[in-house]
Parts: structure tokens; C-alpha cells; sequence
């Protein structure tokens, strides 16, 4: 008999081939859908396209390295293709080291992308903004563009930006603004809203380091750098300091530290070598700053205290002998202090013993940490009016009733902050002295022209020249429940809630109000730079520059 045999063996191996084919393309397809939820419900990436946020995040950029110093730091696009706005791949300029000063001349450095970002996308109301947060939302003024910006303030409360600080006042979630004739900032309720511990190391912002001092300061003969921590005249002989990274006292009493008053601490950003008028960098002093040092003395008398003179007041905080520590402040036109806290150190400063330190003002706060550890902290409530008065000298009446000026953009009318350091206890050695200060959010006046978008034309600004929202009495920012109120890092060149326009029809549909971003636009909030701008070797080969990989806070 002849004829086609059956062979189960064949049969059941085609089946599981069969099916093994089928399952992997399910498996693949469920990867697939599962991608597109992870990144729609989940985790998305980001680019950054600006240097709003700089320098901690940036857009394109260029990566300079300081001959003099060893500092390495980014400067945002300055030479352009021609007059198309677009920056050139190559770019040539003149700029100065952040920390020497020295001028450098920058000859075609290769241009570098902006920062990718991962963002945690919003899931309300599991998971919701908070303030301070680096969020990513949809561009109130054009909602097809993203944006990412800090956020200082959120419904319901009424937000203001006094003196480069966030105060706010709670309110109903129903409020409503007050009739423009009160000046809200004299209410009561007020509180400066300071910053998380590890939001304020995020935005900390580079004055001087001794770290990146020059090794070398005399070029042709002559001395080029000089340390801005200058002994007074009868200790400066006792001090080894110029082209040092380490400051040596060799004298027997008490000794002093002053900042170089030529020196500004202002809200200066090297990132912003464009500027030209277009804003003003560096225009404000600040008075928050933290004072880092590296002590190591030679007696157990040791002591070690940080002077700060500034808004019509002196702070102190100090190490005195038996490891005791005290925070105080008083007016300047006063002897007599007011105690804002005390504590006392695990171990007392050790001769020979080399011990971090940390002075910080910021936020209406005074603190000493040692060796990372905050061992007392005080603080100081003013309200905005208070502040105004301490800082300016501008009473509330006047600030709120001129109306031919804002007042409050004169820096001029902001002392220059004096700071010191105190020693005592003999000889010691002084290792990686550096200076920090806070981000301090500008006031200003909104622009002649607003910013053209996808649904509006270039065209004039309907609040032109008046103050920016939230940063005078008469420009008040109410918030209500579901909104939010953001600023850039990089305040002094940042297009944020001070200065938007009102926001395009579809947005104001669902939220007329101008400056602010509502609940619905939220995306989510950035939480590591997973892939820094690409630097090009030889202007050929992209090369990922893992080691600036970081978290973002």
C-alpha cells in the first residue's frame, strides 16, 4: 500500500514552532505597547533647549576650560550665523574666568547640544508638584512648545518675589485678588518660603574658590591676581595668601579676613556672555550666600566666625572655644544682639585636626554646618514689606504710590554686602576657601513687545513696561487651587510667569490668567540629566559626556 504516512514527532515540532513564532511577536508587541505606556503615564525624555535654566541645566552651550584657573564652566551661544538668530556650530569670543578674571579669547570651540532630561510625569493626585520642583508644562502662551522652569509658587496663596526671595500669603482656594487700590504686600500672613536642603545645594551658584586660584599670578613682571580676602594692614605681614590655594596665618592673636568690596556678589551668570543690554547680568547684589573653608588649627583655643553686614543689619555666626556655636543678629545702628540660635559641637575644633565649615545666609536663615552636619540654625521672619525697608530702604507707601518708576529695579538703592571672617587662637592653615551665593529672582518690568508664538504674532505686550507679576505691590500674583507660578534658574535671561503675555485662546479656555500654568498643563517633574550635550572630537566625532551625567534637584 502506498501512500503519505503520518509522523507525530513533525506534527508537534511545526506546532511549537508555530507557536513560538506567534508568541514572540505578542511578546513584542506587549514590549512595544508597554514602551508607549511607560512613556505616556510614566518616564519621557526631554531636551533642553535654552539656557533659561542654566547652569543647572543647560541648553546649547559652549564648555570652557580656565588656562589660569582649572575651572571648567559652560557660556551659552554668542556668535551667530549671520543675522539669522541661529548660532553658529563654531563659536569666537572674548569672555573672563568666573573665578580669576582673567580675560580668554575663545577661537572656534565647537557648539554643544543642549542637556536630555528624564522627566516623572504628574499622576494626580498620587504624585504632585511641589515647590521647587525642576517641572517640565506645556507653554501656557503656545501649548504645541514645552517648557521647563522651576516652580516657586503654588494655589492657593498669593506669591511674591521680594529681594531675590520667594515670600508667599495662603489664601482661600476660591480667592480672589484684592481691589488694585490695596497693597497686599502689607497684609498679614507673609512668610519667605525657604528652600529644601537639597534644593539650595542644587542652586547654588560660584563666586570664588581657592581651589581654582592661579598658581602663577605675576605675568611680564606684573602681579595680574590678587586673592579677594584681603588680612587688615597690621596682620597682612602674618598672611601667606596671593597665589596660594591654601591661606597660612603664622601670628599669635586674633586675625581677620575681609571680602574685597571690589569684588561684587551680585546675580552674575558666566553662562550669559550674549547679554549686551539685552538683560542685566549681574545688576543686583546678593546678601544670601554660604562661606565654605577647610579649617585647621594649631591651638585648642581655636575659634572661627562669619560677619555679614547687609539690609541694615549685621549677622554673626561663630565657633567660639569649647566647640559652642551662636547664630545672632542686630541692626547696624544697635550694640546690642539678638540670639536667633545656639548649639555645641560632638567634637571641639583639634589643633592639627582638619574640620569642614560652612557659614550660610539664605532664605532669612542663619546656619553653621561642620563636617555636614547642621549644628545650629536660627532664623529671622520678615515680611516683604520688612524686607523691602531692610534691603532698599523704601517704605511701603512709596514703593506701592510711584508710579512714573518701579523702584524696586534700582540696584543702586541695595547696599553692597560687607563680609568678613574672624579667627582666633593663634596659627592656623585655611584650605579650600569658597564663596557661594543663592539664585536671586530679579524684579523688572515686562517687555515693550511680547514674544511671538504659534497663535500670536510679535506684537505689543498688553502689560508692556509695567512691573513683572509678582515682583511689586502693584502687580500682585494670586494663585488658586491648580495653579502654578514658575521661574528659571537663570533668572536675569529667563522668559517665565513675570513676564509671559496673556496665554493663547485654547489655554485661556480653560485658564484665562496671565502668568500662571495651570494643573492640566502640567507634564511632570525632571529628575536626572541621563545624556549632557554631545561634545564633538575634532569637529567630527560626537563623543557623550558621561562624567556630567546627574540628578537633578
Amino acid at each position: 500500500m502506498s501512500g503519505a504516512t503520518s509522523n507525530p514527532a513533525a506534527t508537534d515540532a511545526e506546532r511549537v514552532s508555530s507557536n513560538s513564532g506567534i508568541e514572540g511577536f505578542q511578546g513584542l508587541l506587549m514590549a512595544f505597547m508597554m514602551a508607549l505606556i511607560f512613556r505616556g503615564f510614566i518616564v519621557e525624555g526631554f531636551h533642553i533647549p535654552t539656557g533659561s535654566m542654566a547652569p543647572t541645566l543647560m541648553g546649547q552651550h559652549t564648555l570652557l576650560h580656565g588656562d589660569t584657573s582649572g575651572l571648567t564652566w559652560p557660556v551659552g551661544p554668542v556668535t551667530m550665523q549671520g543675522r539669522t538668530g541661529v548660532p553658529a556650530p563654531k563659536q569666537s569670543f572674548v569672555t573672563s574666568d568666573p573665578v580669576t578674571q582673567a580675560e580668554m579669547r575663545v577661537s572656534n570651540e565647537p557648539l554643544r547640544s543642549g542637556d536630555r532630561v528624564f522627566i516623572l510625569k504628574y499622576l494626580f493626585p498620587v504624585f504632585e508638584p511641589a515647590r521647587y520642583d525642576v517641572v517640565v508644562f506645556k507653554n501656557p502662551r503656545d501649548p504645541t512648545a514645552t517648557y521647563i522652569k522651576r516652580l516657586v509658587g503654588l494655589g492657593p496663596e498669593e506669591v511674591a518675589l521680594v529681594d531675590g526671595d520667594v515670600f508667599s500669603r495662603p489664601l482661600p482656594a476660591n480667592a480672589t485678588a484684592e481691589a488694585t487700590t490695596t497693597n497686599t504686600w502689607e497684609l498679614p500672613g507673609w512668610t519667605v518660603a525657604r528652600k529644601p536642603d537639597d534644593s539650595q545645594a542644587a542652586m547654588w551658584q560660584l563666586v570664588f574658590d581657592t581651589a581654582f586660584a592661579p598658581l602663577d599670578a605675576s605675568r611680564d613682571g606684573r602681579t595680574w591676581f590678587r586673592s579677594p580676602w584681603l588680612p587688615s594692614e597690621a596682620d597682612a605681614p602674618a598672611w601667606t595668601i596671593d597665589a596660594q590655594r591654601q591661606y597660612r596665618y603664622a601670628g599669635q592673636g586674633a586675625t581677620q579676613l575681609s571680602w574685597d568690596s571690589k569684588r561684587r556678589i551680585a546675580d552674575a551668570y558666566p553662562y550669559n556672555q550674549l547679554g549686551g543690554g539685552q538683560f542685566p547680568n549681574g545688576h543686583f547684589p546678593v546678601s544670601d550666600m554660604r562661606v565654605s573653608l577647610h579649617l585647621e588649627p594649631s591651638s585648642v583655643d581655636a575659634t572661627a566666625a562669619m560677619t555679614l553686614a547687609t539690609r541694615r543689619h549685621v549677622f554673626r555666626a561663630a565657633i567660639e572655644s569649647a566647640g559652642r556655636v551662636t547664630l545672632a543678629m542686630r541692626r547696624e545702628d544697635e550694640s546690642a544682639w539678638r540670639t536667633l540660635g545656639e548649639g555645641t559641637l560632638d567634637v571641639p575644633l583639634q589643633p592639627g585636626a582638619v574640620r569642614s565649615v560652612e557659614f550660610w545666609h539664605v532664605d532669612q536663615t542663619l546656619r553653621v554646618v561642620v563636617d555636614g552636619r547642621t549644628v545650629a540654625k536660627g532664623e529671622y521672619d520678615w515680611s516683604p514689606t520688612q524686607r523691602l525697608e531692610a534691603a532698599m530702604g523704601l517704605s511701603a507707601k512709596e514703593i506701592f504710590e510711584t508710579r512714573d518708576r518701579n523702584l524696586l529695579t534700582d540696584a543702586a538703592r541695595i547696599a553692597t554686602p560687607r563680609l568678613s571672617l574672624e579667627f582666633g587662637g593663634g596659627p592656623l592653615t585655611l584650605h579650600r576657601v569658597r564663596v557661594d551665593r543663592d539664585i536671586h529672582y530679579q524684579p523688572g518690568d515686562y517687555h515693550p513687545v511680547n514674544d511671538a508664538t504659534t497663535f500670536a504674532k510679535s506684537g505689543p505686550h498688553l502689560r508692556g513696561r509695567q512691573p513683572a507679576a509678582a515682583t511689586h505691590p502693584r502687580q500682585p500674583m494670586f494663585l488658586s487651587q491648580d495653579e502654578y507660578f514658575m521661574c528659571g534658574d537663570n533668572s536675569p535671561a529667563s522668559l517665565d510667569s513675570r513676564l509671559w503675555d496673556r496665554p493663547s485662546p485654547w489655554v485661556a479656555s480653560m485658564d484665562p490668567k496671565t502668568g500662571v500654568v495651570h494643573r492640566d498643563a502640567m507634564v511632570g517633574k525632571a529628575f536626572v540629566v541621563y545624556f549632557p550635550g554631545l561634545q564633538w572630537k575634532w569637529g567630527l566625532v560626537p563623543v557623550p559626556d558621561f562624567g556630567r551625567i546627574r540628578q537633578i534637584k
